[in-house]
């Protein structure tokens, strides 16, 4: 009994030792295993960061059809030869929207080659409004593209708002900023019914009457800004009336409720 004991003891010591003399190996391994990803993470960083292996070789700008690559370059800057993934995108991208034309700009960085791809999303003109012996080239939200010395085709022209400041690349300011918030909700839904070029000039003096006149044969009266959006798909509803043919002049009265009334 005493022997068997002894027998049981001498082994559970022998598996005790043989667990203990495991876990050194395991320990032993992960420490391996975490040295030597240390030292290979040090190794890439140092072949990516501070190697010429990727310098940047090449820049691939798309998208862009009013602004000349030239200046979009410029407002890029000297990367060429530049570390890739120490290059800091977000200010580069800073400096293309502050191009008047930039609506908004995507940067990747490219491993094969090694480059930049540079895709613009540019603004389109939509409206001018006179400035002087000028025009001032707008967005929907009335952003000034460029101050040119004529108007764009196909832009309509906004009257009724006084200009306090004009600036390339901002939104135009006026004496009244309420108002002016109206009026870029009002050429925003005129943007989204597809009507922009149609237009030849929206007045915006009295802002509970707003009236435009459309291919220069219709003048339509829109009243308030009151479902404004409302009144522009109404619009568009009765010029496919059978009221209404291609030839049709006359006035469109959209500023009673629900109703747009025709009149030769």
């Amino acid at each position: 009994m005493d022997k068997g004991l002894n027998l049981n003891g001498t082994n559970d010591i022998h598996e005790r030792h043989l667990q203990r003399q495991l876990h050194r190996k395991r320990v032993m391994k992960r420490r391996r295993i975490i040295f030597y990803s240390v030292i290979i993470i040090i190794v890439l960083s140092i072949i990516l960061f501070f190697t010429p292996l990727f310098n940047i070789k090449e820049i691939d700008i798309t998208g862009n059809s009013r602004i000349e690559t030239p200046q979009i370059k410029q407002a890029i800057g000297s990367v060429e030869e530049e570390n890739l993934f120490r290059l800091n995108t977000k200010k580069i991208a800073a400096n293309i929207e502050a191009l008047p034309y930039v609506n908004s700009v995507k940067i990747e960085k490219k491993i094969f080659p090694v480059g930049l791809k540079v895709e613009i999303q540019e603004c389109e003109p939509i409206a001018y409004i006179p400035y002087g012996e000028q025009f001032v080239i707008l967005d929907k939200n009335l952003k000034v593209l460029e101050i040119s010395d004529a108007a764009f085709e196909n832009l309509f022209n906004i009257t009724g708002i006084s200009l306090t400041s004009v600036v390339e690349g901002t939104v135009i300011t006026s004496d009244d900023p309420e108002k002016l918030e109206e009026i870029i909700q009002c050429v925003n839904y005129i943007s989204d019914q597809g009507i922009a070029q149609s237009i030849g000039n929206i007045d915006f003096t009295d802002m509970s009457n707003i009236t435009f006149n459309y291919e220069n044969r219709l003048d339509v009266i829109c009243g308030s800004t009151l479902d404004f959006s409302k009144k522009l798909s109404m619009f568009k509803k009765a010029l496919t009336s059978t009221k209404l043919t291609e030839n049709s002049r006359g006035t469109i009265d959209l500023s009673v409720s629900g109703k747009a009334i025709y009149t030769p």
